[in-house]
Parts: C-alpha cells; sequence; structure tokens
C-alpha cells in the first residue's frame, strides 16, 4: 500500500480480507504486547492493562465514528443508518484519540488509578500503533511530479501520504521507547500527543483536501491541540517541579 495503489480488499474463500482492517488489528495486537512488557517494567498488574485496553478500544471506536460522521452531517441527515455502516469506512483519529481517553479516564478514575501512569505506559505503542495502521491506508495525496517517495495510483504520482506518516510515526515511537524511563509521570504521553499533532500538521499540507487559508480541517483542529497540549506540558512540568510523582496504575 505504501509506494503502490493496491486493492482495499482481497477475497479468501469466502472471507473479505480488508487491508486496513488488517493493518489496525495487527496494530492493536502490536500495541497491546508492547504495553504489557513496558508495564512489566514497572510492576502493573497485566489484568489493569487488558481491562484498560478493552476499554479504550471500544471508547476509541465509538469517538472515531461519531467525529466522522460529524464531519460528514449531510450523509447522516440524508441517510441515518450511515452511522453504522463503519464497514464503508469513516474512521477519524482524532475522535479516536478523544473516545480512547475519556473511556480510559472513566475506568480508571474510580479504581483510583493514574491516568498519567497509564498514558505514559501507553505512549510508545501509540506511536508504533499508528505507524503499523498507516501501512494499510489509502490515502493519495496532492498528485506531484517531484514527489521524492511517490505513490503510483493509475499511473500518475501522488505524495504518499501513508509513508510520510509510517516513517514520522516510526521515528515518532523509537523517541518515546528510549524516552520511556527518563521522564516524569504524564511528560511521556504528553510528548506523545504533541509529536503526533506537530506531524499530523506538517504531513497535510501534502493531502489534497479543500483548505482553509493553507490549512485543512484536520490542521485547523491539530494546530490548536498542539496548542493544548503545549500549554499542558508546561504547567505539568511547573507542578513536578522538584516532585517524581507516583508511577503506580
Amino acid at each position: 500500500m505504501l509506494l503502490n495503489y493496491l486493492e482495499q480488499s482481497y477475497q479468501l474463500g469466502p472471507l473479505t480480507i480488508h487491508i486496513y482492517g488488517l493493518a489496525l488489528a495487527t496494530a492493536i495486537t502490536a500495541g497491546i504486547l508492547l504495553t504489557l512488557h513496558n508495564a512489566s517494567q514497572k510492576n502493573i498488574k497485566p489484568d489493569h492493562i487488558w481491562e484498560l485496553s478493552i476499554y479504550s478500544i471500544i471508547g476509541a471506536v465509538v469517538g472515531a465514528r461519531f467525529f466522522s460522521v460529524a464531519m460528514h452531517l449531510d450523509q447522516f441527515l440524508a441517510d441515518p443508518l450511515y452511522l453504522f455502516r463503519i464497514h464503508e469506512g469513516g474512521l477519524a483519529f482524532y475522535g479516536g484519540l478523544i473516545g480512547g481517553a475519556l473511556a480510559a479516564y472513566f475506568y480508571l478514575r474510580p479504581k483510583k488509578l493514574s491516568f498519567w501512569t497509564a498514558g505514559d505506559t501507553y505512549a510508545p505503542a501509540l506511536a508504533l500503533g499508528e505507524a503499523i495502521t498507516r501501512l494499510g491506508c489509502d490515502v493519495y495525496g496532492i498528485a506531484s511530479t517531484t514527489a521524492p517517495w511517490p505513490r503510483i495510483v493509475n499511473g500518475v504520482t501522488y505524495h504518499n501520504i501513508p509513508l510520510y506518516m509510517f516513517v514520522a510515526s516510526l521515528l515518532l515511537f523509537t523517541l518515546l521507547w528510549f524516552l520511556r524511563d527518563k521522564m516524569q509521570q504524564g511528560q511521556l504521553f504528553l510528548t506523545y500527543l504533541a509529536g503526533y499533532f506537530a506531524i499530523r500538521t506538517f504531513v497535510d499540507f501534502f493531502r489534497s483536501e479543500a483548505v482553509y487559508s493553507i490549512f485543512n480541517q484536520a490542521q485547523l483542529a491539530g494546530l490548536v491541540l498542539l496548542c493544548a497540549v503545549l500549554i499542558a506540558i508546561y504547567f505539568r512540568n511547573k507542578s513536578l517541579a522538584g516532585n517524581k510523582g507516583p508511577q503506580s496504575l
């Protein structure tokens, strides 16, 4: 899917294999296994990781779908059943991130477990999962004869958005993995968020979507969220100055 366009699904006997779904399932599996490994080094109970992962995945899917439908409200108003046709595509990352984070918060709060520690534990896996998921994307990008790593679709050269996001997310994962034991509580998760929003804002300049001034919808959302995360990092660092919080989950 990275260098040349492939069909979005394949038939394997009676089964239909969707490339994006396969990449997403692989990303979830790899992410949970990596998080379990990371949690074992922090003496975090595996049961908490499994339960939190299930809640977060459900919240992420619901959030991603509702966010996508909100961006295509005309389709929903014309056909309300559009909300449930996830197999036709339409899962927005920002909605998934918000939905997953809210589900995690409401799971952790009654158990009096640390949201920040959970975020730090999952942060490298989130970046790795994003990289793996991009392997199944069908985004073309802007048509270009000078794209450094072009993607060819029906003989037309496009900027390779999935490859750009794959490489950038993999670099972010490497950074987070290196920093995972070198930052105070909550800082690694916030670093992941800042890194992702910065990457997405930059890479989206190579998309062919409609823009507001020089930005598209995803970039505007990314810029707002990036500013919010940078403010959160500032206040988090200020509150943690000279005080290392407990790393328990």
